[in-house]
Parts: C-alpha cells; sequence; structure tokens
C-alpha cells in the first residue's frame, strides 16, 4: 500500500489501515478458525485483534497461540494485552512507540476504545529513512555554509548574498595565510621551491580531517543539549585516530620529499608539519561545532567555513614555523 506524505505532527488516524481480522473475545478457538476461513482476507495478517460485543479491543491474539491452542478454548483466554494509539496520537508518538515495544503493527482505537484499525511498521520505518536522509542532507547542505532553503534559491541574487559571508570567512583566511607564508622569504631558493610545492598537499590533507572530524561531530547536536560524555569519548577517540593518521601521513610525506631531492631538513618540516596539522585539525574540526553549540550559534551553518578558515591559519603557521625554524 502505497503511503501518503508524512509529517510528523498528524494523527495517526490519517494512516490508519483498516482490519479484516478481527475476533470476538467470546468465542472459542474453532469458531475463530472457522470464521478467518469463511473470509475473504486480501491483506497481510500481523495480528489477530480481538474485540467485544461493542466493537472496543480487549486484546491481541498472536498466531502461535490461534494455532496451537485446543479448539474448546476461549479466545479470551489465550489473547494478550494490546498496546494501542488513540486516533489523536501524532505520528511521532506512534514512532516512539513502535521504537519502545518493538511491534510489527500499532491498533488505534477512537475515544471508547473502538478498533479503527492499525499501522503497521512499515510507516516507521519509511518515515525514520526518510528523516535520517533529512538529517544528512542537511548537515551535508550546511557543512558548507548553506541550508536546504538556500540550496533551491532560484534567483542568483538571493543565493550570492546567502554565499557571500561565508566566503568571507575563506578570503579572510586566505588572506592571514598569505601573510604567513611571507616569511618563507628568507628559506634559501631550492628548500624554498620544495616547501611550496608541499603546501597544496599540506593545506588538502588538514581541510580533510577537519571536514572528517566535523561530520562525526555534528552528529551529537541534533539534540538541545550537549551530552558531553560523549562528546569527550568521541573527542579521545580523533585524537587517537588523528595521531595515527599524523605518523603515517607524515612519514610517507617525509619519504616523498626526501626522493624529491630537497634533503632530510625540508623532508622533517613536510612530515613535521603534516603530522602536528592533522592532529591540529581534527581537534578544530571536533570541538568548533560544540564551541558554536555553545555560544548558541548553529553549528552546522557555520561550523564548515568557520573550521576551514581556523583549519588552514593554524596549518600554514605550522608549516611556516617549522620551515623558518630549521631551514632559515
Amino acid at each position: 500500500m502505497a503511503l501518503p506524505s508524512t509529517d510528523l505532527a498528524r494523527p495517526v488516524r490519517d494512516f490508519v489501515i483498516p482490519v479484516d481480522s478481527t475476533l470476538r473475545k467470546d468465542w472459542t478457538i474453532a469458531q475463530a478458525m472457522e470464521y478467518l476461513r469463511g473470509r475473504k482476507i486480501e491483506q497481510q495478517i500481523i495480528y489477530f485483534y480481538v474485540l467485544d460485543e461493542k466493537g472496543a479491543l480487549c486484546g491481541v491474539l498472536p498466531t502461535r497461540a490461534l494455532l496451537l491452542a485446543e479448539p474448546a478454548a476461549r479466545v479470551q483466554d489465550q489473547m494478550q494485552p494490546a498496546v494501542s494509539l488513540p486516533q489523536n496520537a501524532s505520528l511521532e508518538e506512534a514512532m516512539e512507540i513502535f521504537s519502545i515495544y518493538r511491534l510489527l503493527a500499532l491498533p488505534v482505537v477512537d475515544e471508547q476504545n473502538r478498533l479503527l484499525g492499525m499501522i503497521d511498521v512499515r510507516l516507521y520505518a519509511e518515515e525514520a529513512v526518510d528523516l535520517a536522509q533529512s538529517d544528512r542532507m542537511q548537515d551535508l547542505f550546511q557543512l558548507i555554509g548553506l541550508s536546504r532553503q538556500e540550496s533551491r534559491a532560484n534567483s542568483a541574487w538571493k543565493s550570492f548574498r546567502w554565499r557571500l559571508p561565508w566566503l568571507g570567512f575563506n578570503l579572510a583566511g586566505g588572506l592571514v595565510c598569505a601573510a604567513i607564508a611571507a616569511h618563507l622569504n628568507g628559506i634559501p631558493g631550492k628548500r624554498l621551491l620544495l616547501l611550496t610545492m608541499f603546501i597544496p598537499l599540506v593545506l588538502t590533507l588538514s581541510e580533510s580531517v577537519s571536514m572528517q572530524s566535523m561530520s562525526l561531530s555534528l552528529q551529537f547536536l541534533h539534540t538541545r543539549g550537549v551530552p558531553w560524555k560523549r562528546v569527550l569519548r568521541r573527542g579521545g577517540l580523533e585524537w587517537r585516530t588523528a595521531g595515527l593518521l599524523g605518523l603515517c601521513l607524515g612519514l610517507a610525506a617525509t619519504l616523498l620529499s626526501m626522493l624529491w631531492g630537497g634533503g632530510h631538513q625540508p623532508a622533517l618540516v613536510v612530515g613535521g608539519s603534516i603530522c602536528l596539522a592533522i592532529i591540529g585539525s581534527a581537534t578544530i574540526g571536533a570541538t568548533m561545532p560544540v564551541l558554536l553549540h555553545l555560544l548558541r550559534l548553529d553549528p552546522r551553518v557555520a561550523s564548515g567555513p568557520v573550521a576551514l578558515m581556523v583549519t588552514d591559519i593554524i596549518t600554514t603557521a605550522i608549516y611556516v614555523g617549522l620551515a623558518t625554524w630549521l631551514l632559515a
């Protein structure tokens, strides 16, 4: 059955599916079986809901109990209590019940507890997937300084106004990095050439690690508060991971620059800078969303541009600082 477009605030009565396999509580198992054999039931049978003579929901009869009980046994003696939803309950409340009780379907009742129908777990699963995809798409756009609404803009001027402020962070960061890089002028020509060649590699690795750490950190901030235990646990893991990544990539870059013929000192600058920059970038990426969240700013919008700007400045400072210390 094709489900309508969903909204978590809508009542569950909008999604009710009729039930064709209800039973009466005063029937025997034999009568229930005979009744079901005589029905033309086209829908999937998930549970057998038990009603009284007024149509009020009394319980649920598991299929196993129906098949294995003595024919003379009463349905009401074999049924179990039913977890039901009032018709005015929201879809969000229904999803919470599904997640708590792990049921395949939930009966929906009116104010007199009369059965109106059911909603099945497919609705919960599809809505959960839609929400997860929506959150991922929202995070993806906002990591680059856009919201989903802004991504749908059909006006060049509106798009320009939305995107320019965040790109301004990149411009400011680039100017600061250029000012820092000017200190490389005191390094002899051949070594300066080698160091200049490796600047894009150092920055790219740092930015990639920062974005990875930031994406993981944002997963903790879909709630109003900050789950500090999880954040600190994740932060420790990020530090250890960044240390391993820095050592591995730094060693590879050191060997590569030595093979390039620049000598061991420039190679140590390249490798050491990558190692330190990756650890610093992971720290920036992991902490920036949390810091912005504490400042009551939207971390998903501001984290990407701000974190990348800070990452570039820190990485350039580490690179130029090591170079001038060892080579100037």
